[in-house]
């Protein structure tokens, strides 16, 4: 039987290959087990299970939560496809055992996957996933079946609406005169800020809002590269700001009025620097170790503490569960804030860039050239390779005749340059490929350092 490993975030796989629907009984059976021996006392609170548009998906959770019910829990279906942080939001509401839904995010269209969050909305850590692992392995042939518990179809948009608008400063979003396009890349996160944004002043145009199982032929990711229909429609429409989500809604990309595409580095700072300016909030700030250097400088600046970790935002949420921080930003666009929940949105991070410009009384561009003045302007750039890590590499003393000055290998390999540019080489924890990611002063020096990078592999 095929081996199931979960990644970064969840367990994702090609449809028809190891994604199938006897690997994710497997998976459905050992989590019933799991909740059993952990949340014994507990199991009548049930869990919420849901999907994203893809390829099966529906049919996938349907499948996923009949085995539950049959394992004797109680389960509530979302009645269509829906962001992951509509699923989170849920539990959070309704005190649940734990969520589950069925996506791959940003993956390409013939990848399907399965995420799992706590009691919280979280992603369940290593330590959870190893013992499902552990638990799909020994499961031992199905005995005498149980009574099947109750499983209820149930609405996640409009709670999560409701859940969001909370956070939000809405008063001042009523008020405001913001034209903005939103880029749903066939994702389930199609249709929320418009909602959200419905009653305000705000005018609002979606674009690839229908689901699409192929995704428009890009992978379902905010990067400037999968993002010519924003651009196209930000210039066309003359907007104030373009928005896109990838294909679960919890992530984010941006585009300036003029095409610019704002990088996932620039709105972490961007939405850290208005959660401390005009929300005058504080506390730690979390980001993954392949994220903008810019954050160390703000972090230094209003003197406060930072801590990097491994990628993938469940490594930034078990810190949010923990203790009073501030933001927790990932290079892929994942962002946390304070007062919400331990797990990124894409939806509320475009919502709060709009909630900035309106308190600023500025262009995001305006915005975004006040923040590079004061703390200075980093290049960043990303190469995805189809290639494997045979083995570590190397220990290196200089890069392009620049001294290293710390290499750090907890996950991949990073070099930090005298110049506090930097280089790093990781194998993804959600696709088979090998990512090498670089930041420096200059488009010409990111090139080079990307160049170097992708040579060593």
């Amino acid at each position: 039987m095929d081996e199931i490993k979960f990644g970064t975030d969840g367990f994702r796989a090609v449809i028809a290959d190891k994604f199938t629907f006897e690997n994710i009984s497997r998976i459905a059976r050992a989590l019933a087990d799991y909740l059993k021996r952990r949340k014994n006392g507990q199991i009548h609170k049930g869990v919420i299970v849901g999907y994203d548009c893809r390829f099966l998906s529906d049919r996938f959770a349907q499948r996923f939560a009949n085995i539950l019910s049959h394992c004797g829990i109680p389960v509530r279906l979302s009645e269509c496809a829906v962001p992951t942080p509509a699923i989170s939001a849920y539990i959070r509401e309704n005190s649940l055992l734990c969520g589950v839904i069925i996506t791959a995010s940003h993956n390409p269209p013939h990848f399907n996957g399965v995420k799992i969050k706590n009691e919280f909305g979280a992603s369940v850590g290593k330590n959870v996933t190893r013992e499902i692992e552990s638990l799909i392995k020994n499961s031992c042939p199905a005995g005498k079946k149980k009574k099947a518990a109750k499983i209820e179809y149930v609405e996640v948009i409009r709670p999560y609406i409701s859940f969001l608008k909370k956070y939000l400063n809405f008063n001042l979003l009523k008020k405001a005169r913001f034209h903005v396009v939103v880029d749903a890349m066939h994702g389930s996160g199609a249709g929320i800020v418009e909602k959200i944004l419905s009653n305000t002043g705000c005018r609002v145009k979606g674009i690839r809002t229908r689901r699409d199982i192929l995704f428009g032929g890009v992978n379902p990711e905010p990067i400037a590269d999968n993002l010519k229909p924003l651009k196209e429609t930000v210039l066309r429409e003359k907007a104030d700001l373009g928005i896109a989500l990838d294909g679960d809604g919890d992530r984010i990309g941006a585009m300036c009025p003029d095409g610019t595409f704002i990088s996932s580095h620039q709105a972490i700072c961007l939405l850290l620097l208005h959660l401390i300016e005009n929300r005058r909030f504080t506390g730690k700030i979390v980001k993954s170790l392949n994220t903008t250097t810019l954050v160390d400088k703000i972090a230094q600046y209003y003197d406060l503490p930072l801590e990097i970790v491994p990628v993938g935002f469940k490594n930034i949420a078990s810190k949010m569960l923990r203790e009073d921080i501030l933001l927790g930003g990932e290079e892929s666009g994942g962002i946390g804030f304070k007062g919400y929940m331990p797990e990124r949105d894409g939806a509320l991070s475009g919502l709060l860039l709009l909630e900035m410009m309106a308190y600023k009384r500025k262009s995001i561009l305006q915005i975004i050239s006040l923040m590079e003045k004061r703390f200075g302007k980093f290049v960043y750039m990303r190469r995805d390779l189809k290639a494997r890590l045979e083995k570590a590499l190397p220990p290196l003393k200089r890069i392009l005749g620049k001294k290293v000055s710390q290499t750090q290998t907890y996950d991949g390999t990073k070099y930090i340059l005298q110049d506090e540019s930097w280089l790093i080489v990781r194998a993804s924890g959600t696709e088979p490929i090998v990512r090498v990611y670089a930041e420096a002063a200059t488009k010409k020096d990111v090139r080079k350092l990307i160049e170097f990078g992708s040579d060593l592999i």
